[in-house]
């Protein structure tokens, strides 16, 4: 458990496993983001792959999971698309 202080006070936050783990998978879509830019298609699909092992069902690994089959279909800009949508909803 983290100990937080705040100017209003003392805060107690619960950092577990998940927040690691999508802290892991945010690196890893920035990662991604950084390839797809570049023009590294490969390089993003492994990213966004090993993303995909580490988000917990939910919005974040919809989005990914849409932007993969994206990137699959040779559709850039819509990869990019749901990967930002997959990172604001962490």
């Amino acid at each position: 458990m983290a100990l937080l202080f705040a100017a209003s006070g003392l805060m107690i936050s619960n950092v577990g496993p998940l927040a690691s783990a999508q802290e892991t998978a945010n690196k890893q879509m920035d990662e991604a983001m950084k390839a797809l830019d570049s023009g590294d298609n490969a390089l993003a699909q492994g990213y966004m792959t090993e993303a995909d092992k580490t988000l917990p069902e939910g919005q974040a690994k919809f989005h990914l999971g849409e932007a993969i089959k994206a990137l699959q279909a040779g559709d850039v800009q819509g990869a990019k698309v749901h990967l930002q949508a997959a990172q604001n909803s962490l």
